[in-house]
């Protein structure tokens, strides 16, 4: 997962880096808080899952 993961990052930031870079600096923005936020559910997710 964890290989996937790193690839959805750089995918994500990549994307806001270029939408940055064409003035789009809010879509950037939340482009970069729905990456967080996807990450952090799916990392949660997994950690239930171990616990189970």
């Amino acid at each position: 997962m964890q290989t996937i993961t790193s690839r959805v990052l750089l995918i994500l930031g990549l994307l806001a880096g270029l939408m940055i870079g064409t003035g789009h600096p809010g879509g950037a923005l939340a482009v970069a808080i729905a990456a967080g936020a996807g990450i952090w559910m799916a990392r949660a997710d997994s950690v239930r899952r171990d616990l189970r």
